[in-house]
């Protein structure tokens, strides 16, 4: 099956995001649903309990194919054993690759700014897990979370491409904060209506939206027939 063009998602009812910890991707979820009006569900705050107590896994896969069919949602989180669940039902897919450095630095500010807030009472002013809610979070939390951040490049996105690349539903790559940006104005309800189309034909596309367009736009004015459209190329390494 061809990927779908962005005529087709826009505006997109049901919209999957992915990525390392520490990338932002909860931030650009709050953002996100404040411009769609589209329901937010991190799945952190489902999975785990207080005391970070875990949902069994029986009943796992039930509750996220269940989150799954709802009409309209921004689902958060990646979980790989239901990534596929969340991908056959999305109209698009955002997925954050930024430096793992950039992600651990962010982990950390995030615990630092936490714990203040804890010492001195304050509610925090940022998205917070369940499982964090009334106590601080232990060391060994952001240990894991440091982790799994520094791995994430690795076996954990070869997976999750793999995944992708044979799927028919159209996937934004954002490696910067530019890039969330325009991914921002591209799948708000109030973005203006994209003439180009960012998703070339072709299962599993994957689009660096930023500095993607930015050199096939250099191509085009320097080429010449610079009127005539050029298939954008399909992103590797994912």
């Amino acid at each position: 099956m061809s990927g779908r063009r962005a005529a087709d998602v826009r505006p997109p009812r049901r919209i999957a995001v992915l990525g390392s910890p520490g990338s932002g991707k909860s931030t650009f979820c709050h953002t996100l649903a404040a411009l769609t009006g589209l329901p937010l569900i991190h799945l952190d705050d489902v999975y785990w309990g207080p005391q970070w107590r875990r949902t069994p896994d029986a009943e796992w896969a039930n509750v996220v194919e269940r989150l799954a069919a709802a009409p309209h949602w921004i689902i958060d989180g990646n979980f790989a054993g239901t990534v596929r669940q969340r991908v056959e039902r999305a109209d698009v897919v955002v997925l954050f690759d930024r430096h793992p450095w950039l992600c651990a630095a962010a982990l950390v500010r995030r615990s630092l700014r936490l714990r203040r807030d804890a010492l001195l009472g304050r509610a925090p002013r940022e998205y917070v897990p369940r499982g964090l809610a009334g106590h601080d979070p232990p060391v060994r939390s952001l240990t894991a979370l440091l982790r799994k951040a520094a791995g994430f490049r690795g076996r954990e996105l070869r997976t999750m491409g793999a995944l992708l690349a044979g799927a028919s539903v159209p996937v934004l790559r954002c490696r910067s904060r530019r890039d969330q940006t325009r991914v921002l104005r591209l799948l708000s309800a109030e973005a203006p209506a994209v003439s180009a189309d960012p998703f070339p034909p072709g299962p599993g596309v994957v689009c660096a939206c930023a500095r993607r367009r930015e050199r096939a736009g250099a191509r085009s004015r320097t080429a010449p027939h610079a009127g005539s459209r050029r298939p954008a190329a399909q992103e590797r390494n994912v």
